[in-house]
């Protein structure tokens, strides 16, 4: 759809657009990560390019691992300075701090591997020695019995 020149999308075009649910942007709007929605009669939804470039933004910053507060705050700075050389430089400090989380995520489960790595050895061992005290109960079963039957055919 076009309207004053522009691209303009209904919000069932935008969600598919997009991969999202119609719910998704509007609860985005709810909340106040997606702000300039234009309506028109009827008070249908109308958007416009400007809002399919923020949804994606939304969508990459969560894909990032962005919680829905962070990226409020994030609208938040740009609402109050409208500038993005305010927001960009907290968007780093904020995409800094999910890199040590994840390498620190990373070297936990390296740890825990190498734990599961170890136990499982030990797991193994003790089956190993069971099986074979096993195998030996049974074998020294079939040899005793050999041994207590009488010798009928001599």
């Amino acid at each position: 759809m076009v309207e004053n020149g522009l691209n303009s999308f209904k919000i069932g075009d935008l969600a598919n657009l997009l991969g999202m649910s119609t719910r998704t942007i509007r609860y985005y709007e709810e909340i106040g990560l997606l702000t300039s929605i234009e309506r028109i009669e009827g008070g249908k939804r109308v958007y416009t390019e400007n809002d399919l470039q923020r949804l994606k933004f939304i969508k990459r910053l969560k894909h990032l691992g962005l919680t829905l507060s962070e990226m409020h705050e994030l609208e938040d700075l740009y609402q109050f300075h409208r500038t993005n050389s305010r927001v960009l430089p907290r968007l780093l400090e904020l995409l800094d701090n999910h890199v040590q989380k994840i390498d620190e995520r990373m070297s936990n489960l390296i740890k825990l591997k190498a734990d599961i790595l170890i136990y499982q050895e030990k797991i193994r061992q003790k089956v190993s020695v069971e099986g074979d005290f096993k195998k030996g109960e049974n074998s020294d079963e079939r040899s005793s019995d050999y041994q207590r039957r009488p010798y009928s055919h001599r």
